[in-house]
């Protein structure tokens, strides 16, 4: 199933294991949490040599991989690889020093006979396959269910999923060079990192593709990619004296056209990237996959990987382009933040991902309009403060996790890149890009920690920076401000009062210490007051000879922070309207139409109407639909006839389903007959369904019962029979449960569509049958289908379904079985309500007791058969 909100990025970034992106459970202040260093490299891997067939039919790959290791010092003789399920395991060194080895199912443990000397350089060649890995190598072959699926097999290992088919030492700070020689049917493209030296063809119809890279690369960056794709070409980009070819692979699924207009602008992209870094584009090429199965986007070194929901044809691109651009130029910015330069371990990466999502915000502000840009800084605010209040708080370095993986969230990702404008506008522009683009070239191709980038803006700004990467990076929360206002006529003046909240009553909370602004406008001119918050509490008594028609806070969005600021409705309301800057207009939008005064609501719709920036339609259309008021309501209906925006109509739509309201209804049939790009299809299917008895059930379930690009309409459709909650879509939803019943893509909404159906469900039995339904999903050839099922499972509260959901978890990798440890641990939190997981496992118990009563009493038959206490004879 592809859902695709087109707000931002961070859905397809959650996406990789089917599960949400907010991690309910996880908690980084537990003290029983492991805390994680680097290993040590007594002997430091320096080259892999990867020669495999890759038989992609039977989801398989054998050979021999050689780990090349270089002693830091003299005594060392055990080299430890990380190496999950492997089969038919064995190890040698092809220079003859003898060695020996111990293989667990998890490490393979190599130990030489003789100690190495300082700087010596040996071998280990280790041989062995894997069929369907766990993780780490993905599969897809036509079937006779699916005889159009595509044929492909390919990697995706962020952030420890290499070791389920390479041997390798699968942490960041070991960094090899790179040769594959990979065999496969002659047929297919094959694709790798790096360079392509030669392809050689062989009588028995496969060839060998050589790729290789001479740069340094973790594990989780290499790549491999071989199948049946369709290709475009998209030119090169002259970068000096290199030619970087830019390509774009897919299942045959899509055509050059869609890859030409999905990925059109990457040429541009790196035009653009490698002027603002003043530094060549690393590697030598850009070649960018996207398949069905994959999650996200990948930056694997020179061979970016994307899911395939992206993927545009015409009717999608207007809505899709914005968006798919932002993941461009994120993965793009990978090659010189994580891949050129690499962070030691995973407590430090944010010096990637924070970076690669600045870069997004980067990009608009010199590419598009500084609304754009602000837009995307706005974004990532809400994001990150969203996580923040309503799942957890953490420090953005840490080494207290639970699983890597646990560390790439809205913290991670917008937490950091607010963090990294904050410090840009404390330094200012000059010193700090400058400081950016010697940190790159000092760095390349070295790892980095923290430190080290501080180090750097510290030699270039004079400036002591301990303090503000210490409350920024390194101690949990942000500045929470309440901000109030108050003019005194008489006295002509004004009285800003700020408080950090997060402080708390008895100070036993942080108080941050920041740069920003205030501003007021009085007959049509604005004044600006540079101000420094170092305390809990702050008063500023201003002279203002006239009452101001618009007061502001941090009016140039100098340093992240949520803000609680209601200056009276006169001012907000000219705020709305005339506001310079589209974060103004919103944090207007959002206070008035939250206050349940109908003119204040009514005022956010009109300004809806004016409003010439699509960023800032959006923003109202979702203050709206969480306004509860009537004039909300109208306010939506009338909006859903006359927006016209693709980059609008999704959200407004989503906005407008938050209501049961028949005019509502009603557009929205409406704008479904005279047609909808397909994500506001898919919004408009599902608010629809949620009218629930009112919600048009024929209509829905021809739409769930029709193919549609890249499953999007399709999907909201079966999505929307589940949230209209009516009984008679069972029979449609539960056969597109099944495998060749749907495509691949729609099949999962079907079976999350009855996990919402079932939570109404009166009937014991009609629930008892959803809930073995999803069990036995949870064992479908599909992988995502199996992660949807447990998804489903823990809708429905179903404890009795625990031991089949933890079962499940154990099939998986160790990274993905943590978001299962978390399904299986609501479940049981549902079973303290109803104990029925504790009824199941005694049934369970007494099945198997009486089993083997029965196995005894065979045992016994067999050994005295005559009954009279004589043993029988055996042959």
């Amino acid at each position: 199933m592809t859902i695709i909100r087109l707000d931002s990025t961070r859905l397809l970034r959650r996406q990789r294991f089917g599960f949400e992106a907010r991690a309910a459970g996880r908690d980084f202040d537990d003290p029983r949490l492991e805390v994680h260093y680097p290993p040590h490299l007594e002997l430091e891997p320096e080259h892999l040599d990867v020669d495999l067939f890759v038989d992609v039919p039977q989801k398989r790959i054998s050979g021999t991989v050689t780990n090349r290791v270089r002693a830091r010092r003299g005594g060392p003789r055990t080299l430890e690889l990380d190496a999950v399920d492997f089969d038919e395991v064995r190890v040698a060194d092809p220079d003859g020093h003898v060695l020996r080895w111990q293989y667990d199912g998890r490490k393979l443990r190599i130990t030489w006979e003789a100690p190495f000397a300082a700087g010596e350089v040996r071998r280990a060649a280790v041989s062995y396959q894997v069929t369907e890995p766990t993780s780490g190598l993905y599969f897809s072959m036509p079937d006779a269910a699916y005889p159009q699926q595509a044929c492909y097999a390919a990697s995706d290992h962020e952030t420890e999923r290499a070791r389920h088919w390479l041997p390798c030492i699968d942490l960041p700070n070991v960094r090899t060079q790179l040769d594959f020689h990979l065999r496969a049917e002659a047929r297919l493209t094959i694709l790798a990192n790096g360079r392509l030296l030669r392809e050689e063809t062989h009588a028995d119809g496969t060839k060998t593709a050589h790729w290789q890279l001479t740069q340094l690369c973790p594990s989780y960056l290499a790549c491999i990619a071989i199948g049946d794709f369709t290709m475009a070409e998209d030119g090169a980009v002259e970068d000096g004296e290199q030619r970087i070819p830019l390509a774009y692979f897919s299942s045959r699924e899509h055509t050059p056209a869609d890859l030409l207009r999905t990925f059109g602008r990457t040429g541009d992209m790196m035009r653009w990237l490698t002027r603002k870094l003043g530094m060549p584009f690393p590697y030598p090429k850009y070649y960018q996959f996207a398949l069905p199965g994959m999650g996200g986007a990948m930056e694997n070194i020179s061979l970016v990987g994307w899911g395939d929901g992206l993927v545009q044809n015409e009717a999608l691109a207007p809505e899709a382009r914005w968006t798919v651009d932002q993941i461009n130029v994120h993965e793009m910015a990978h090659s010189y933040f994580g891949d050129a330069v690499v962070c030691r371990d995973f407590a430090h990466a944010w010096l990637k991902e924070s970076w690669a999502t600045y870069i997004e915000q980067v990009y608009r502000e010199d590419n598009a309009s500084r609304e754009e840009a602000d837009y995307v800084y706005y974004t990532n605010a809400k994001y990150y403060l969203e996580e923040a209040d309503e799942a957890y708080q953490r420090p953005i370095v840490t080494r207290r996790f639970k699983t890597s993986w646990d560390l790439y969230d809205a913290h991670l990702y917008e937490g950091g890149a607010c963090r990294l404008h904050t410090l840009r506008r404390e330094l200012g522009d000059e010193t700090f890009w400058a400081a950016v683009r010697d940190y790159l070239q000092r760095y390349d191709g070295r790892v980095v920690e923290t430190d080290d980038f501080r180090a750097v803006l510290e030699a270039h700004s004079g400036r002591s920076l301990g303090k503000f990467f210490d409350q920024w990076f390194r101690q949990k929360g942000y500045p929470d401000l309440k901000v109030t206002f108050n003019y005194d006529g008489e006295q002509q003046q004004g009285t800003f009062t700020i408080v950090q909240q997060q402080a708390g009553d008895d100070g036993s909370g942080p108080v941050f210490e920041l740069a920003t602004e205030l501003s007021w406008t009085t007959a049509g001119e604005t004044h600006t007051l540079p101000i420094r918050l170092t305390a809990a509490r702050h008063t500023f008594v201003i002279a203002m000879p006239r009452e101001p028609e618009m007061v502001r806070f941090d009016p140039a969005h100098a340093a992240l922070h949520k803000l609680t600021f209601d200056p009276g409705r006169a001012l907000l309301r000219r705020q709305l309207t005339d506001a310079p800057d589209i974060i103004g207009r919103i944090q207007a939008a959002h206070v008035l139409a939250k206050s349940g005064k109908r003119r204040s609501v009514q005022a956010v719709v009109d300004a809806y109407a004016a409003e010439p920036f699509w960023g800032v339609r959006r923003e109202m259309a979702e203050a709206l639909g969480a306004a509860e008021h009537e004039t909300a309501v109208a306010g939506l209906a009338h909006l859903l006839t006359i927006e016209q925006d693709p980059m609008v109509l999704a959200q407004l739509i989503q906005a407008a389903g938050q209501y049961r309201d028949g005019p509502i209804r009603d557009a929205l049939l409406r704008r479904l007959d005279d047609g909808l790009p397909p994500v506001a299809m898919q919004n408009a299917y599902r608010a629809v369904g949620a009218q629930r008895q009112a919600a048009p059930w024929q209509r829905l379930a021809e739409a769930a019962e029709t193919p549609s690009f890249n499953g999007i309409a399709q999907g909201g459709a079966l999505l929307a029979l589940g949230e209209a909650r009516q009984a008679a879509a069972a029979p449609l939803l539960r056969q597109a449960t099944g495998y060749g019943a749907a495509p691949n893509r729609v099949r999962p909404a079907a079976v999350l569509a009855l996990a919402q159906l079932g939570k109404g469900l009166e009937q014991k039995q009609a629930r008892e049958d959803l809930v073995a339904l999803c069990i036995d999903l949870l064992r479908d050839p599909w992988h995502e289908m199996r992660w949807a099922a447990a998804r489903a499972l823990r809708v429905l509260r179903a404890p009795e379904a625990l031991t089949a959901v933890e079962a499940f978890g154990r099939s998986l990798s160790a990274q993905e079985q943590v978001a299962v440890e978390r399904i299986a641990a609501a479940l049981r939190q549902a079973d303290k309500v109803d104990g029925s997981a504790a009824k199941k496992q005694l049934e369970d118990l007494q099945t198997k007791v009486r089993k083997l009563e029965e196995m005894v009493e065979k045992l016994a038959a067999q050994v005295n058969p005559a009954g009279n206490g004589e043993t029988a004879a055996t042959g």
